[in-house]
């Protein structure tokens, strides 16, 4: 992987928790949990590990600024809807950049609960070499929390836009004006988008609605509420949904625009059950370029987020932020990139266009 790590920050690691754990015959990870004071280590081994650092000219690591530990947290409902694939590829970027950077990382699945807020907020009072991640998590209790502790946090897949937090997200309002943009280049005008109900809608989701109707509007279509189809975004409630849209008197469409990609796998389920062929008859588009979107009969065209290099993003700013906490904050979006695959088609002029 390519050292994107500044050469102040590389200055700083003078004997590296590997040369440590090499010395001492141990892994990695067991040096960095007692350098770090983790409970769970036995005096014998603890001191074995101190010792072989000694030997080698290590230094006691807890010099301010210095980022030691980082703990990241992805509600329980997330990784329900997309598991092994948006939110994996982001631990798989933080762990990278961790390992880089010999830190120890910590992950955790929350509810959102007054508990899990507690939790969250005893890993992180008094100690200034940890950092929090929050991933896919809008609480804004719990930031500005985070915050007053003076926390190096970092959001992910979050946003709070009025609070000075570094945030990393993909640009959902490009991701859902691309994904509109495509479905009208290929003739459809009546195309529902499928997202979470109004009163669960994060804020990603917001803007993914949002680039729905400005490329509706691009187009010289009105907006239609009819055409907004609510469910969970995961795969059973999406065909259920469909199924009972379906069996309803609604306008005739010819495309719909998912979310995510769960829900695009259960309204394609329930439309090839109700007869209806894909992309022939009505085209579906996704959202996060899931593994399954790809081996779907037929392939699903969707947008991809690198969510894997949002995650390496977050822990090198984490790192600055640790030295530099008084340094404004950065918001950056990531835009995604649209894949094309079988489930998008020309539309049929079978079906009639709505009026301008």
């Amino acid at each position: 992987m390519k050292n994107n790590a500044s050469p102040h920050l590389l200055a700083m690691r003078r004997v590296s928790q590997r040369a440590i754990a090499k010395h001492a015959g141990v892994s990695p990870s067991t040096v960095s949990r007692v350098l770090n004071n983790v409970e769970g280590i036995s005096e014998e081994l603890r001191d074995h590990v101190l010792k072989s650092a000694a030997e080698l000219g290590h230094q006691d690591t807890a010099t301010p600024g210095k980022l030691q530990q980082l703990h990241l947290f992805t509600p329980s409902y997330a990784t329900m809807k997309a598991p092994h694939t948006f939110h994996v590829n982001i631990l798989d970027g933080v762990a990278a950049e961790c390992r880089q950077h010999d830190i120890l990382l910590n992950y955790s699945v929350v509810e959102q609960s007054a508990a899990d807020r507690a939790s969250i907020l005893a890993q992180a009072r008094g100690r200034p070499e940890v950092g929090i991640l929050l991933v896919s998590i809008d609480d804004r209790e719990l930031i500005e929390e985070l915050l007053n502790l003076q926390t190096s946090v970092v959001l992910i897949n979050a946003e709070q836009r009025d609070l000075a937090v570094d945030t990393f997200l993909p640009n959902n309002f490009i991701g859902g004006l691309q994904a509109t943009r495509h479905l009208l280049q290929h003739g459809h005008r009546r195309i529902l988008h499928m997202t979470e109900p109004e009163s669960k809608r994060r804020s990603t989701l917001q803007h993914r609605l949002a680039g729905y109707r400005a490329a509706l509007e691009e187009a010289h279509i009105p907006y239609d509420p009819a055409f907004l189809l609510e469910s969970q975004l995961k795969v059973d409630d999406a065909h259920h949904m469909m199924q009972t849209w379906l069996s309803r008197l609604h306008p005739p469409f010819s495309a719909v625009f998912c979310a995510n990609d769960a829900s695009a796998i259960g309204v394609m389920r329930a439309l090839q059950e109700a007869g209806k062929r894909i992309p022939e008859d009505i085209s579906v588009i996704g959202y996060d370029d899931v593994p399954a979107a790809s081996l779907l009969i037929p392939s699903l065209t969707t947008l991809h987020a690198n969510s894997e290099e949002m995650g390496r993003l977050a822990v090198q700013r984490m790192i600055y932020r640790a030295l530099q906490p008084e340094a404004a904050p950065i918001r950056v979006e990531i835009t995604s990139q649209l894949i094309t695959r079988q489930s998008v088609s020309t539309c049929s002029p079978a079906v009639p266009s709505q009026p301008d």
